[in-house]
C-alpha cells in the first residue's frame, strides 16, 4: 500500500492499534489520518488520562516501527478543543501524516 489515508470519525484509532497488532505497518508507505482528540470514549473507554496514554502509545509505536510525522494540519477557523465530550458538535482533529522511513 503506497498510501493509506482515513478520516474515520474517532474510529481511527482503532484502527491505527489493529495495524500495529496486526503487524501491517511495513507494508505501508504513508500514513494520512485524520485524528480526533475529543470524544474520549467514543472508540476508546476509559477515563481521560487513560485514553490520553493510549492516543499516546499509539503514536510512539508509529516512532518506534519508523514512522516519521512529515506533515500536519489543523484547521484554526475551527475550535481548538481537547477532550471537551460535553461541547456539542465540537470539532478537534489534525491532519497527521507519516512517511514510513523503510518503505522500499
Amino acid at each position: 500500500i503506497d498510501i493509506l489515508k482515513a478520516d474515520l470519525e474517532s474510529a481511527e484509532w482503532k484502527v491505527l492499534e489493529n495495524l500495529i497488532l496486526e503487524d501491517v505497518l511495513e507494508q505501508i508507505g504513508q500514513l494520512i489520518f485524520e485524528i480526533h482528540l475529543h470524544w474520549p470514549g467514543f472508540e476508546v473507554s476509559g477515563s481521560e488520562s487513560s485514553v490520553v496514554r493510549f492516543w499516546y502509545s499509539l503514536l510512539k509505536e508509529l516512532e518506534q516501527k519508523d514512522f516519521r510525522l512529515f506533515h500536519t494540519y489543523k484547521d484554526l477557523s475551527k475550535p481548538q478543543l481537547f477532550l471537551k465530550k460535553d461541547i456539542f458538535n465540537a470539532s478537534s482533529c489534525y491532519t497527521l501524516s507519516w512517511v514510513n522511513t523503510r518503505w522500499k
